[in-house]
C-alpha cells in the first residue's frame, strides 16, 4: 500500500499508509483541517525505540527516507544543511552519542531555516484543494474539511442511500484532535 507525506502549515508532517492520495486526505482529516502539501513518498523506513516510560521514540529515519522528505519536504532546510556529510542524521531529534553534531554556523543556518519551513506552506492552508462535487462544497463550508474529505463524505452518504458498494471506498472518520 502507499505511503504518503503530508506536511502540515505549521512546518510539522504526518506520514500515512492510504491506498490513494483521497484515501490520505480522509485519513489526515482525523488529525487536522487540511495539510500543505500530500504526495506519495518513494521510500519509507523509521525505527522507533520503546521507552522506558511505554511510550515511542524516533531513532531513525532511512537514509533515503530522510533524503526524501528533507529534498520534497523542506527544501530550505536542506539548503542549510547542504554542508553536512550525512544531513539525513542532523534531522532526527536524537539523545544518543552518534547524534550528528553541527557546527556553530551550520547551527544557526538550521534555526533560521527551521523558522523560514514552519512559515513557508502557511499562505499555501488558506487554498483548499478543490471539492469536485456540490454536495462536497456544502459538506466543507460547514465542516471546514478538505475537499477530498468532503468528497468521500458525499460519495459515502450516496452510496449508503443507493446501496452502491463501490462509492465506499474511502470511509471518513471522526476528528479525534485539532491541529
Amino acid at each position: 500500500m502507499p505511503v504518503f507525506f503530508a506536511r502540515w502549515p505549521d512546518g510539522s508532517f504526518s506520514i500515512v499508509s492510504a491506498v490513494d492520495e483521497t484515501d490520505a486526505y480522509v485519513q489526515l482529516d482525523e488529525i487536522a483541517d487540511e495539510p500543505a502539501e500530500v504526495w506519495e513518498m518513494q521510500s519509507c523506513l523509521l525505527d522507533f525505540a520503546l521507552t522506558g516510560q511505554g511510550t515511542f521514540r524516533l531513532i531513525e529515519m532511512g537514509e533515503e527516507t530522510a533524503t526524501e522528505i528533507l529534498r520534497r519536504g523542506y527544501p530550505i532546510l536542506r539548503k542549510a544543511l547542504a554542508k553536512e556529510l550525512s544531513p539525513e542524521y542532523a534531522i532526527i531529534d536524537a539523545t544518543r552519542e552518534s547524534q550528528c553534531e553541527l557546527g556553530i554556523e551550520t547551527v544557526k543556518n538550521v534555526c533560521r531555516a527551521a523558522k523560514a519551513e514552519q512559515g513557508r506552506l502557511r499562505s499555501k492552508s488558506a487554498k483548499r484543494t478543490p471539492v469536485k462535487t456540490e454536495i462536497g462544497r456544502a459538506i466543507q463550508r460547514k465542516m471546514s474539511c478538505s475537499g477530498p474529505y468532503a468528497d468521500a463524505m458525499a460519495s459515502r452518504a450516496l452510496a449508503d442511500k443507493t446501496g452502491a458498494e463501490d462509492l465506499k471506498k474511502s470511509t471518513p472518520k471522526k476528528r479525534t484532535r485539532p491541529r
